[in-house]
Order: structure tokens, then sequence, then C-alpha cells
């Protein structure tokens, strides 16, 4: 069912209060019931619903009766969110023309849920299921009422047990008599905010409503103190004069403003796209829109929010759109920007375990934690617009929850965002109590809210590397010191430490972020409280570097300095394997050549599963170049035959023979007479690492070329 609150930018024209006529009616009283109905029809086809509401509504005192008016009415009112109004006539249009209006039981019911009425709601939503029992839509009607039911089942225990949750309305300095929107944290002391400055209601006429329309353009907030303090126009480029400008995101480095453009297309229809400025020396440049594929000229685009891949680390970008291959009214959609190419993936959508047959909108992507939150009215909620937080990234997502009361309520909550700490951030709703200049549900203002017990947990710890012997094991350390190293022993450098955190509901470590190490060694992490967490070296030159960690039963915020870390360490340098021997001009191992790999490497590659070894294998000068090159190939390829013989991956040994190309001695002695002992040296095999399983990320997505 696509019912799409008329909320958000995508269709914010149709909220303006916007009265065509008026100025040439001296005294509405006069006019007569046909007048009324006239001017109502009018407002509403042309999308101004205050107006409509207006004319309607006094028609609807004389002619009470009418339940094509009734209903008419009531679908207004709820598009203006006056849920009490709507539910009413609602019920009345029910009660008196149901078999006519059978739709007008289901938004009855769904305006007993959005004042929070949950028993007579799931009363009613049931009497909706038995009306159309057989009928066409049945089927898809039943998946609704199934999660509207659940919501109001579920309702009741989330409002009974609240989230530890500060809330307070931000004052009218931000919040006008319209609809806030699209709140964008930039610090701790700033954030931007979409709005429409007019303090009243304007009535514009149809000579000047193309031209004299006023437009949502993005503000600057600043807090002063406790309190924040809004109404910064922010100057052009970004703001443009009678262009709606919303719905906007911050790159993670801050040089990239990603936002929602909106205007009329040739048919009338308010189509959204999304633009992307850069910031160069201090100044915004002129936006550029989005590719096509995004920004398609018969659909909106809207409301981008960005994340970044696990592993290659490019950045996603999440949006919100009506295009038909969704699952239903609007869907949340992403793709990858590959920045080294400078191209975007193809589009995907993100699945059924984010997007239902309802709408979901006004994505945050919390970095730190992985962290999706979007709101939506498929989702079982407490009413209206529920938010919502599901745990990943693209496709692939766990964890879905509603955050909870009063973070949400029976009206529409959306537009939650998280600051940089985590311990506070910002959201929209119509909740009663606001700044509205209509009915009190009418309008979105914003919110800020904080955690009450927030628990902040830093884990910190400084890395060491292992002294090493020739094959990169570690020596004995039975008289060592481990938690006191002496200052001949520098910290590891330049190392880079992955976390991974505990999907308990797969039962996998799923990657969250990476520290890379100065010159000290220390890396910091902050990290969730009723976690299991994994730290993982990341490199080919580190094995037996996993470690583990439980914030399992902290209930206070504390930092936690782990003992210093010792990783062993692996040279990416060629190592020679000795006593490795073949026949006379011949490349088969013999007996005592097996038995060293079979304690050296062997050990080495079960021992770090994840190395990828390249097999050198050299001889000296004496013989053609080609022929020495071909005995050199043919001896490395046994070695890795050998090895894969013992279980070890073909994916993981590499075969090179280099001949006589790389000595390590000279073959002759500077009077020009044969070096045995040199050419010995010469005749060698050895390994080196190159690289490990799995070292770089395989993209599953597609790019156009």
């Amino acid at each position: 069912m696509r019912d799409f609150k008329f909320i958000s930018c995508i269709l914010i024209l149709a909220l303006l209060p916007i009265n065509r006529g008026m100025a040439q009616i001296t005294n509405v009283e006069d006019l007569s019931a046909r007048q009324l109905l006239k001017f109502g029809k009018n407002a509403s086809r042309k999308g101004d619903v205050y107006t409509a509401i207006f004319f309607y509504e006094k028609y609807y005192a004389l002619r009470k009766t009418n339940f094509k008016i009734n209903y008419t009415l009531a679908e207004l009112h709820r598009t203006a969110r006056n849920y009490e109004k709507a539910k009413d006539l609602y019920e009345q249009v029910s009660k008196k023309a149901g078999k006519k209006y059978p739709l007008a039981q289901f938004y009855y019911a769904q305006m007993l849920k959005s004042t929070g009425d949950y028993d007579n709601a799931i009363d009613a939503f049931n009497k909706f299921r038995r009306s159309i029992r057989g009928e066409k839509e049945s089927k898809e009607y039943s998946r609704i009422i199934r999660s509207e039911i659940e919501g109001c089942d579920s309702a009741k225990g989330i409002i009974m047990n609240p989230v530890n949750v500060s809330i307070e309305s931000l004052n009218s300095t931000i919040n006008g008599p319209h609809i806030e929107l699209s709140p964008v944290p930039l610090n701790d002391t700033m954030f931007l905010y979409a709005s429409l400055r007019i303090d009243s209601l304007v009535y514009f006429t149809d000579e000047n409503v193309d031209t004299g329309m006023p437009v949502r353009q993005y503000y600057m907030a600043v807090k002063k103190g406790l309190d924040w303090q809004g109404g910064a126009l922010l100057p052009e480029p970004i703001n443009l004069t009678g262009v709606e400008t919303c719905n906007g995101v911050l790159s993670r480095d801050g040089k990239r403003f990603y936002f929602t453009r909106c205007a009329k297309n040739w048919q009338g229809k308010v189509i959204c796209g999304i633009y992307m400025s850069i910031i160069k020396d201090g100044i915004w440049q002129k936006p550029i829109p989005l590719p096509s594929s995004v920004n398609d000229p018969n659909y909106t685009a809207t409301q981008p929010a960005l994340g970044r891949t696990a592993k290659s680390d490019r950045e996603i970008i999440y949006f919100v759109s009506d295009r038909p291959e969704g699952r239903g009214g609007m869907d949340l959609w992403y793709m990858v920007w590959d920045d080294k190419r400078n191209r975007y993936s193809k589009i995907r959508n993100l699945g059924t375990r984010v997007n239902t047959a309802g709408d979901e909108m006004t994505p945050f992507y919390d970095l730190p934690t992985r962290t999706l939150y979007f709101s939506s009215t498929g989702h079982p909620g407490i009413g209206g617009l529920d938010i919502f937080s599901v745990f990943g990234e693209r496709r692939k997502w766990t964890r879905l929850k509603n955050i909870g009361f009063p973070l949400n309520t029976s009206y529409d909550d959306l537009y939650f965002t998280v600051s940089r700490s985590g311990e506070d951030g910002f959201l929209a709703s119509n909740r009663p109590g606001g700044n509205s200049i209509n009915n009190e549900t009418c309008c979105d203002d914003l919110y800020y809210y904080r955690w009450n017990e927030f628990i902040r947990i830093t884990v910190k710890a400084t890395i060491y590397p292992f002294e090493k012997d020739r094959f990169g094991r570690k020596k004995d350390f039975s008289n060592f010191d481990f938690m006191n190293p002496g200052e001949n022993i520098k910290p590891l450098d330049n190392a880079i430490i992955a976390l991974y955190l505990l999907d308990k509901e797969t039962n996998e470590y799923v990657f969250m972020e990476r520290y890379t190490t100065r010159d000290d060694g220390i890396f910091y992490f902050n990290l969730q409280p009723d976690q299991d967490y994994q730290f993982k070296m990341e490199g080919f030159q580190y094995f037996d570097s996993e470690m583990y960690m439980s914030t399992v039963g902290f209930t206070f915020s504390d930092t936690i300095e782990m003992p210093p870390i010792w990783v062993n360490v692996m040279t990416d340098k060629p190592i020679v394997l000795e006593n490795i021997y073949y026949e006379f001009n011949s490349a088969e191992l013999n007996e005592r050549s097996r038995n060293v790999l079979d304690t050296t490497l062997l050990v080495l590659l079960r021992e770090a599963p994840e190395f990828i070894i390249e097999i050198g294998a050299h001889t000296d000068s004496i013989g053609e170049t080609d022929y020495n090159r071909e005995l050199s190939q043919q001896r490395a390829d046994n070695v890795v035959s050998y090895l894969i013989s013992k279980g070890i991956s073909s994916e993981k040994l590499i075969a090179k023979g280099y001949g006589e190309e790389h000595p390590l001695a000279p073959n002759t002695l500077p009077d020009g007479s044969d070096n045995p002992a040199g050419r010995e040296m010469n005749r060698r095999t050895e390994f080196r690492i190159v690289g490990t399983i799995g070292q770089v990320e395989e993209d599953e997505e597609v790019y156009d070329d």
C-alpha cells in the first residue's frame, strides 16, 4: 500500500498554507454551499491542504450527511495530521457508508493507533480485515494489518519500559510554526537544519503563487551555554532563492555535503534530486547533481546518508526513493562510490530486512557503531512513523529493533541523528507540545535528546613486536618481562589493528573500525557495553595476532588499559630455506629436503593459514641462462607440489624460478677462478610472504564502465 505521509521535503509544497482566490472573497459567510464546494475542490486539486480544509469544513457545517465530502475532509485532515478530527470523520463514514468507502475503516483504525488507543485500534483493524475478506486487495492489506496489530500489541510494552533518555524541544529561534526537518550535526556546538521561516499563515493568489512561494532552506544553529540558537541562513551555493533545499549529510572528513533540492516536473509533480558540494579553500563550491541513475526525472531521490564499506573503506550513499522497483511506498536504496576511479556502483535496494510495503525514510548511518537509523510505517511500531535501528551495511542487516519510547511516540518520529560522541543527537516529531501554527500535531519540530546514563568504554594498549628467528617464529622468552619491556624495545609503529564486534544474531565477528599506531605503538577504541569484541592485526607480516575482550557486565564509563600486546612479526623479505637439496642437474626433492620443509615452511603455513607464500628457486651461473631458469622453475614447482600434497591450499602458494638472476654471492673470484662457496650460496630455495587470503575485500558491487 502506497500511503506515503506528506511530511518530508519530497512533497513539502503540499503542506504550505496557500489560498488562491481568498483575496477576492470579502465575506466567506456569504458564500453558498455550491461556491464553498467549488473553492474546496480547486484547492484540494492543487495541493492546498489547509485551504481545502477551510472550505470543506464550511461546507461540512451545511451538509454533514454528504459522506463523500466527509471522506474527503477526513483524508485532508489525515494529510494535515490532525488525527483527532480525521478519526471522528472516518468513524462516521465507516458506520454510515462503509461499503462505499471501505478504506474509511482502515484509516479509522490507523487514527486510533496514532492517538494511542491501541485496544480499540486492534478491534478496528480486525473489523477491516473481515470486511475485505475475498477482495483482491485482501492479501496486500493482510500483511499491513498484521504489522499494525503487532505494533499495537508491542506498543504498550514499549511505553511501559521507556529508555533512559531526556528529550527537549528546541526553542523558537529554531522551531517555527511550520515543519523543521533534516538536522545535520557538524560538531558538539553546531548543526544545520532546514526550515520555512514564516511566522504565520500566508495566503497566495493565483497570480503570485509560482513566484512568491516560500521555500525551505538550510540554517545554522549554534550552542550557546546550554541552549541552541538558530536562524542564521546558509549562503549560496547551498541555498538558492526560491528552491526547496533540505535533507543533507556531511561526509566523515567534512569535505563533501550531500543534500536535496526539489521542484515540480513538467507534469506538476514534485520531484527531488540529490546534489553534492565540495569545500575548497574554505568555500563550498557549486553543487553538482548525482548521476541520472539516482536522480531519475520521473522519481524522487532524497534524504542521503553516508556509510563506509567495511574492508575497502569506500563511501556508501544511502538514500530514499519511490522508484517502482522497490518493496512498496518509499524505500531505502544505496550505491557505492569508488573514489579512486571516480565512479558509482549500480543502485541496489536494501532488501526486505529494512524495506516493507509501507514507507521507509530519513536514514542516518552511525559509522562508529555500524548502525543505520531510519523511520518506517511498515515495521511494527507505536504509531505513525517510528524510528528503528539495524546493524550492518548495504544489504546485510541484523538486530532490527524499535529504539523505544519516548524517542518514539504514537505520532510521527523521524530524522533521528547521533552526535560524534554517541551521547546525544536530534530528531524531528509532530508530537503534541510543539510550536505548530495549525492543529497541535500538524507540523514537525526538532528535539534534542541526551542519554541519561551513557556508558563510554575506551580501551587502549601498546603493541610491541616479538623478536624473531629466521623463520619469523618467536624465540624462547621464558625469562622475559612482558609487562615491563625495556627501553631498548621499540613499540610497533604504523601497524594497523582492526576492531570486530560479535554479532550475536549470526554468531560472526563483524568489522567495526581500524586504527593505525604511531611511534608510541598505542591504539584506542571506543566500545559499547554488553558486547564481545575481537582485535586483529591487519597486514601479511603479522600472525598469531587475534585478541578478544568482552564488555558484558560493564555498568559505568571507564578507560581500560590493557597489558602490553606482543605481536609476532613476519618480514616480507625473502628467507632462505637452508638444507634444501636436489640431485645434480635434477629438480626432484630428496628425503632430507622434504624433512626440512616439514619442520619449517609447513609449520609456518599451518600456524598462519592466511599467508600467501612465494617459493623462489635459484641456481648458480653454470649452464645456459634459459636452462637455469627452467630448472629453477621446476624446482619451485616441486616444492609447491609437495606442500599441496601435505594439505596446503594451492591458492596460498606461488612458484617462481629465478635461475641465475639474483645471486647472493659472486659465482667467481676476482681473478676469474671458480668460487664454489659462492655458487653454493646461490643454489638456494627461499620463500617470502606476498599477502594474505582475503587481504582485499571482494567488492560485491557492480560498477558502470
